[in-house]
């Protein structure tokens, strides 16, 4: 029988703490150890006087700073508790400073794709005609388009994408099978009909060209290996240099930025439509074959001014897929 221990909370921080433990809870984890971290910092935000919600990173001056004798776990694990309970209060709309969970580790701003950078970068992406001759470079031209929709309309990471086999992907039934990803995870991503019929019709193409079905989904230059990360990333960054945007953006993006676009659009549209984040964090995190929730919303929170983004950023899915035409 699991062993709960609670602590009194005394803060103006504690009804929300209280709740937050609860729900965690709910939801099959312990919270033992976070629930003692919390207890440290409701009596940290009590005694500093605090009278506000507000989570800054002012008032997180003394709370981030390592202690006399403590090991960097123990700090870390007291970093973490207040990280969780910062995003919890982000998703009841009381913005809060979300830290770093890890000691001495630094996690860089990352470039999030408006609207009209992903329209015009898939544009060229789309059009894109090798200038060889080789069957090969032709048909690698037109497994581009779809690989790059799968970072964006399905959060794929570089390396799933490179390294899914045919067997991997249910065309009939719109699910794509990921085995052994990072960390160690399996899981299911689901398609949207459109994102279906594109992979179904992008896979007759590669078949019919090939004379008989790869083992890869997305074949290299030899129809027996697979597509290279490096290759990718680098026609990725080939595509974007060809945008006018690339001219003003200060933090060039990669492959992955796509799937960084992904995790800030599905947020901002949640957001939009008024649904609860901290039950749709959970199904974005198990899609994603993150960890937890906390490492899904971090994606979001190393947005600049993340919140503000709501109404520059819409639905994009159904205005990018139909654009590809040519096989």
């Amino acid at each position: 029988m699991t062993s709960y221990k609670d602590y009194e909370y005394q803060s103006v921080l504690a009804p929300y703490i209280r709740d937050f433990i609860s729900q965690m809870r709910a939801l099959g984890f312990i919270y033992n150890v976070k629930g003692y971290q919390l207890y440290r910092f409701d009596r940290y935000w009590a005694d500093k006087g605090f009278d506000g919600t507000m989570i800054t990173i002012e008032r997180l001056e003394d709370w981030l700073k390592a202690l006399p004798q403590e090991s960097k776990s123990s700090h870390t694990s007291r970093i973490s508790a207040v990280r969780s309970l910062s995003i919890y209060l982000n998703t009841l709309g009381i913005k809060s400073y979300v830290p770093v969970e890890s000691v001495g580790k630094d996690y860089k701003k990352v470039h999030i794709f408006s609207k009209s950078e992903l329209q015009e970068l898939f544009n060229i992406v789309d059009s894109y005609l090798p200038k060889s001759f080789k069957p090969s470079d032709f048909r690698m031209a037109n497994e581009y388009p779809v690989m790059f929709r799968l970072y964006y309309c399905c959060g794929m990471r570089n390396s799933e994408v490179c390294l899914l086999k045919g067997s991997d992907v249910d065309i009939e039934r719109g699910i794509i099978t990921i085995y052994d990803g990072k960390n160690r995870r399996d899981r299911l991503i689901y398609l949207s009909e459109d994102m279906r019929v594109l992979i179904e019709d992008y896979w007759n193409y590669i078949r019919n060209t090939l004379g008989h079905e790869p083992v890869w989904f997305f074949p290299g230059r030899y129809a027996d290996d697979h597509m290279k990360n490096t290759s990718v990333d680098k026609r990725f960054r080939e595509f974007w240099l060809k945008t006018e945007a690339s001219s003003t953006c200060v933090k060039t993006p990669t492959p992955h930025s796509l799937r960084h676009t992904f995790v800030v659009d599905r947020i901002n549209q949640w957001i939009l439509e008024g649904k609860d984040l901290n039950t749709m964090l959970i199904y974005l995190s198990k899609y994603l074959g993150h960890k937890n929730p906390d490492e899904s919303f971090y994606y979001y929170h190393l947005v600049d001014d993340a919140f503000k983004i709501l109404k520059k950023y819409d639905k994009l899915t159904d205005e990018v897929i139909p654009e590809v035409r040519r096989i």
